[in-house]
């Protein structure tokens, strides 16, 4: 048989492996979503043996199928994971078949196989053309049910003309017991065992647990939850066999089922061992098929909460009508899902990888969920959890097994993946940006680790009383007294069996509707430098949707909070360390007892700054102070040369590898970008809003303080070193005073001051900047090391003997993409853009193999204290890798800057789903983290992506979408302020549709507008809608809810046309470009 490996799409989608077992290995996960009403299960898969490598609920602590990384995965998948047995009978003898396996019973048979993807199920088959046997099976989870378990369809189906006599052995070989976290899996496996129970096969379905919580403590805690395993064919439920013996024999390593392959007459056990071993679950149907007939075994495997409620739905849930339901309900809820980007090209394989890569950002960002309508409907997040894989076997992610699930995340990817939020759902508003700004603390730093959004509930009994029985409105009050998340909610509600007098829908969206939420974070690790800076995104985002909201939030919304975090940054004279000779920042962010005291003894809202220094009332401000709490702490933090911003909190930047450099005394110029960023858009605001010069701004009087101390220091203009140690000693008096929280005196600044001191801090953040300039390779450095040359010491700390710096060396780290993308945010023209674009290109970050670009140039005239980057073979991981979200920040900046003919040259080199298949390794529907570079010495990897799918990139591209769609600020307000719509597409003549497909003409480009409007562009010439000679809009139709149309030959829509379709009312717009 032809062995031959092959990629493609097929008709239906589907991403086509052929012979799957010799392809370049690689792993990628089901998407985790049961539905609203649904628990989900993490599901996660390999292309080797039957494919599903791990699944189980919530995290790894919670497996039913043992959690293993990527590279054990590839080795044992085909041994440890799903198998089926299969024994032939041919005359007196019997021939054995272990299907989907590559292992040397394999080479008996003339075999072939396939694995079909998609973004909610995975299928293979296989067909053994020696045995005239075709094997399907079909793997997806239970949406929309009070449990979470993954479904497995196996069907064996006759191909040739003679009846065949088989019986068929199929399951898991082991399956873990509820109650064995991942650390008795790795390290106790063996004593573990001993708690371990197989129950309830007298109804013919295995329910597994331990039967105490293992923890050595005095208190016994019983467990009630299980994992279970339930089998049936047409006949009806097939018995499982949960003692490995009486299938494997003494074959403890699952190469062969001994006792089934050497007993002729194979049967279900009399006696099985069902305590004090890790089981199997497998079931056993014997069949003869005639030509053409096929058996179909259906698999449920799960968890569930206790076996009462096993037992209660078993019945209902054991059959085919039941399991088709729910096939049909996971692909309608995750198609549903990515038909917010709905798209159609020429490309099937773009318009595929667009629904791919939005429901891949909801994963790593959550989808914004309105509940209620009018003034008290609320937003959460949902499906969101921290990205875990395994190949990002470092994570601990969370999957919350509740209804309304949501899952943790960190600060800086969870902000980035909700940037476009209010283009999918405009009610989300400016939620998104309360949410992270309040994250700000009083010091410009944030908590890393974000996790599901509590309610707390203002006491409303009349409300539940509508709801709910009077006792069960007493049990109900009682638990809403605690903060909640829905799921936690539901739970309580289900475990208590509370009953609804009204639907459960209506009860949700009125406790929500009188509960305040509050955004949930804790500290982490450390602080990052960058985190602040995505901020602005939100803010832009909203801004194109809401451009006339932009005096109410930045002026005058005061609803701002700080986040309040016991973590604080030392000061210089405590973190500069001598160690050899040599000079270290270490230990840099301490734990202050004080504060933590203070914060624990809160009763409500704990993590909310309070004035009075801590003591007093939660305190609020307005964006623009938060904003420019921000500012004036990163501008104090420009590194002894005034060019980098620096990493003096134990955290680099985005680029987390270089985790050595901040021990270096490392800065970094890309957020001295940002602060310019920021700067030019508060200045810009000032005068699209033609404020006053004597408008005031108050502020905390110990921000003002430090605001006029970086004034002076900047308006004196001294030298580098001297202006560091001003800045520096402004920055520590201040975090000194504001430790506990704010006075709560307030002090004015008007605008006229606030313009004349960004100048000064524009003067000297430009200055600095210039210092950067690489003027050989004509691009901005990103990194530096400020190597510390004099010093005097101080007092030791401890066994620590710190120092104060007196002289400092600057040394760049070769060249990063990050800088000129970074630069590329604030330029603000298009020939030096260009000319960035094209120092890029022939520079060492350039892979001309590829025609990608490489996330750095060489590292290896560094050393490797730099961090792990470093260690790492190049072309690998983050040393000079093809880093996927770093390669898509920096094409959208040049889609931003209008270099649209550059843009598009690279789109289909960088782009995933133009990738070749073959060398990519996986499905081009689905982003990698990186792609291997040409620097690597394999070039047998050359291309392939490694890490799949939960990456920034994803914000990126859907930034990239909604701009080639729509364009830059579609919505603006005209001269009377009345808000206005203008269609800017920026699409090539190639991406329009070439033939009548889908129900739409040719020459056709269609998406949809906040998840509710189709719009549709028809391009006769099929010509680029920019560049020279490029098709402009001359005419556009809309067609209303009920199906009312109106035409208008200009390319703005007017009031009120414009916010009907921002609030969703319109159905459909045709847009004729001419």
């Amino acid at each position: 048989m032809n062995k031959k490996v092959r990629y493609y799409l097929n008709k239906n989608g589907e991403f086509v492996i052929e012979n799957y077992h010799l392809a370049k290995p690689f792993s990628s996960f089901f998407p985790g979503i049961a539905g609203l009403w649904g628990i989900p299960a993490w599901v996660f898969y390999v292309n080797r043996g039957q494919g599903i490598a791990s699944f189980g609920i919530r995290d790894k602590d919670h497996p039913i199928m043992e959690f293993y990384p990527a590279n054990k995965s590839y080795q044992l998948t085909s041994l440890s994971g799903f198998r089926t047995f299969v024994k032939v009978k041919a005359g007196k003898k019997s021939l054995f078949y272990d299907v989907f396996q590559n292992g040397p019973s394999a080479l008996n048979f003339a075999l072939e196989n396939k694995m079909f993807i998609t973004s909610c199920a995975l299928r293979l088959r296989e067909i053994n053309h020696s045995l005239g046997l075709e094997t399907e099976i079909e793997y997806f989870t239970i949406p929309n049910d009070n449990y979470a378990a993954l479904v497995r369809r196996l069907t064996v189906r006759n191909i040739t003309l003679k009846d065949k006599d088989l019986g068929i052995l199929d399951g898991m070989p082991q399956i873990i017991p509820y109650g064995t976290s991942n650390f008795f899996l790795k390290e106790l496996s063996r004593t573990i065992e001993a708690w371990a129970l197989a129950e309830n096969l007298e109804n013919n379905i295995a329910f597994l647990r331990l039967a105490v919580d293992p923890a050595d403590r005095p208190e016994v805690v019983h467990i009630r939850e299980g994992n279970f395993y339930l089998a049936f064919s047409d006949q009806g439920l097939l018995k499982p066999i949960v003692d490995p013996q009486a299938i494997f024999g003494q074959i403890s390593d699952f190469t062969y089922p001994a006792v089934f392959l050497n007993r002729p007459g194979f049967a279900y056990p009399r006696k099985q061992l069902t305590r004090g071993q890790t089981p199997c679950c497998m079931g056993y149907k014997k069949s003869i098929l005639k030509h053409g007939q096929a058996l179909t075994i259906s698999s449920i495997i799960g968890s569930i909460s206790s076996l009462e409620r096993l037992k209660a739905n078993s019945r209902r849930i054991a059959n085919d009508g039941y399991l088709l339901k729910k096939q049909a309900e996971n692909k309608k809820l995750i198609g549903d899902l990515q038909s917010n980007v709905f798209t159609h090209s020429r490309l099937k394989n773009f318009d595929l990888y667009c629904a791919q890569n939005f429901l891949d950002n909801v994963l790593r960002g959550g989808y914004p969920l309105s509940l209620g309508s009018g003034p008290r409907h609320t937003h959460i997040q949902v499906y969101s959890r921290k990205h875990g894989d395994l190949e990002r076997d470092y994570n601990k992610f969370v999957l919350e097994p509740a209804y309304f699930s949501q899952g943790n995340g960190n600060y800086r990817d969870v902000n980035q993946n909700r940037r476009s939020d209010v283009w999918f759902n405009p009610e989300v508003k400016d939620e998104n940006i309360l949410n992270f700004f309040n994250l700000i603390q009083t010091d410009g730093y944030n908590p890393l680790v974000i996790k599901p959004d509590n309610f707390v509930f203002n006491p409303d009994i009349a409300i539940l009383g509508k709801f709910l029985s009077p006792e069960d409105t007493a049990k109900v009050s009682q638990r809403l007294k605690k903060p909640f998340t829905p799921g936690e909610l539901f739970l309580f509600i289900e475990q208590n069996n509370i009953r609804f007098l009204r639907s459960r829908e209506e009860f949700i969206e009125a406790i929500l509707a009188n509960s305040i939420k509050s955004y949930q974070a804790e500290h982490g690790e450390g602080f990052w430098i960058d985190h602040w800076a995505y901020c602005l995104d939100l803010l832009e985002s909203h801004l194109s949707v809401y451009p006339e909201n932009l005096k109410g939030l930045l002026l005058e919304k005061r609803e701002f909070t700080f986040f309040d975090n016991w973590e604080v940054v030392r000061p210089r004279v405590e973190k500069y360390v001598l160690k050899n000779n040599c000079v270290f920042q270490y230990h840099a962010v301490v734990h202050n007892h004080t504060k933590h005291e203070l914060i624990r003894k809160r009763l409500e809202f704990l993590h909310l700054s309070r004035s009075g220094c801590g003591l007093a009332e939660i305190y609020k401000t307005t964006l623009i102070v938060k904003m420019l709490v921000i500012i004036a702490n990163k501008f104090a933090s420009l590194d002894p040369f005034g060019v980098g911003i620096e990493m003096e909190a134990n955290k680099p930047n985005w680029f987390d590898s270089l985790n050595g450099l901040p021990g270096l005394l490392g800065s970094s110029i890309c957020e001295t970008f940002e602060l310019k960023r920021w700067l030019i858009f508060l200045r810009d605001s000032f005068k699209k809003l033609g404020l006053s010069k004597e408008y005031n701004i108050p502020m905390p009087e110990e921000l003002h303080q430090l605001i006029m101390g970086l004034k002076e220091a900047a308006a004196a203009n001294p030298d580098a070193h001297s202006f560091w140690d001003k800045t520096h000693t402004f920055k520590e008096e201040y975090l000194k005073e504001t430790l506990l929280g704010y006075g709560g005196k307030e002090k004015p600044i008007s605008i006229l001051e606030l313009s004349a001191i960004f100048d000064y801090f524009l003067d000297k953040i430009n200055s600095g900047l210039e210092k950067a300039y690489d003027k050989n390779a004509k691009l901005h450095y990103s990194y530096f090391i400020n190597e510390v040359t004099d010093y005097k010491l101080l007092e030791n700390i401890g066994s620590k003997q710190v120092i104060m710096p007196l002289k400092f060396k600057q040394v760049p780290l070769p060249l990063f993409l990050e800088g000129p993308m970074h630069y590329l945010r604030v330029v603000n023209e298009q020939e030096k853009a260009r000319k960035v674009f094209g120092a890029v290109r022939k520079s060492r970050l350039y892979d001309k193999k590829l025609k990608m670009y490489k996330v750095s140039a060489p590292l290896e005239t560094c050393s490797e204290e730099i961090g792990r980057c470093r260690v790492f073979t190049p072309g690998w991981l983050e040393n000079e890798s093809i880093w996927l979200h770093m390669e898509y920040k920096y094409i959208l900046e040049l889609l931003k800057n209008g270099l649209y003919k550059e843009f598009f040259e690279d789109f289909k080199n960088v782009l995933i789903p133009f990738q070749n298949p073959a060398r990519y390794g996986r499905s081009i529907l689905e982003n990698s983290s990186f792609l291997v570079s040409s620097a690597f010495p394999d070039e047998r990897l050359h291309g392939n992506g490694f890490v799949a799918r939960l990456s920034g990139s994803t914000a990126e591209f859907i930034s990239i979408w909604l701009l080639m769609c729509v364009g830059k600020n579609p919505f603006y307000l005209d001269a009377d302020n009345k808000l206005c719509l203008e269609f800017k597409p920026i699409l090539p003549g190639w991406l329009f549709s070439q033939k009548e497909e889908n129900g739409f003409s040719k020459n056709t480009f269609a998406f949809k507008l906040f998840n509710k409007t189709l719009v549709v562009y028809h391009n006769p010439g099929r010509k680029d809608t920019f560049g020279k000679d490029a098709a402009k809009v001359k005419e556009i139709t809309i067609e209303s809810m009920d199906k009312n149309k109106l035409t208008f030959q200009s390319a703005s829509l007017v009031p009120p046309i414009a916010n009907e379709i921002r609030q969703g009312k319109i159905l459909r717009i045709d847009i004729l470009l001419s």
